[in-house]
């Protein structure tokens, strides 16, 4: 069903359970992107998305989107303790002509009660950390500007280094609007962020947003 045309089939995964089999299945009904997400090129503690632990799902998803016409990006999330393999990451999917997509890591913008690790993780970044993630975003801008397939702009990517240090930018929400998330169980929230509220916004089958309270 969601492979109809007037459906655009997005797929997020860490690519743990992205077996040979199931791509083929996802692409056979119309699978458009895939959101690879990334963090390291070997596990590390606190960091289990790491490419070489999916390398053999990478690289038949890499081979098989020029038989189907998928795209596959890399999603990046710059942390304290990845900078190295964010420009590992970003190498080698250049090396393989895919594009990437990058995130300044945060902890919850809500609150989240059933959420453990909040507390002592070692990957939020803190202000002593800051000039070296002004390298790597430096490093990566520069990337972009010689060429590398990045979804990000380099305003957006300078932008990042000021929202790091609590500087934000005005910015206009679509949630809900231009894209919506639909949980497992059939309920729907107009972003990831909002993925654990409680509020009613509807099911699949009877959405209830309202557009003029998401616009606030």
């Amino acid at each position: 069903m969601a492979g109809e045309p007037r459906f655009w089939v997005y797929v997020p995964t860490n690519g743990r359970l992205l077996k040979p089999t199931v791509i083929d299945h996802l692409a056979d009904t119309g699978m458009a992107v895939v959101n690879l997400a990334v963090d390291t090129v070997n596990e590390k503690p606190g960091l289990p998305k790491a490419l070489n632990a999916i390398r053999s799902n990478f690289e038949h998803l890499v081979r098989k989107q020029y038989r189907y016409g998928y795209i596959v990006f890399f999603n990046i999330n710059i942390f304290r303790n990845n900078l190295e393999d964010v420009k590992q990451l970003t190498e080698i999917a250049h090396d393989y002509g895919l594009i990437t997509d990058y995130h300044i890591n945060e902890s919850p913008m809500l609150e989240e009660s059933h959420f453990k690790r909040l507390h002592g993780n070692g990957t939020f970044i803190h202000e002593e950390d800051w000039p070296f993630v002004d390298e790597t975003v430096d490093w990566i801008i520069e990337k972009n500007r010689q060429g590398y397939k990045m979804v990000n702009s380099v305003q957006r990517l300078t932008e990042m280094k000021a929202f790091m240090k609590g500087k934000l930018q005005e910015w206009n929400c679509r949630a809900g609007q231009n894209n919506v998330v639909i949980r497992v169980d059939g309920t729907l929230a107009p972003c990831f962020p909002m993925y654990s509220a409680t509020y009613d916004w509807g099911a699949i089958e009877n959405p209830k947003f309202d557009v003029r309270r998401l616009m606030r």
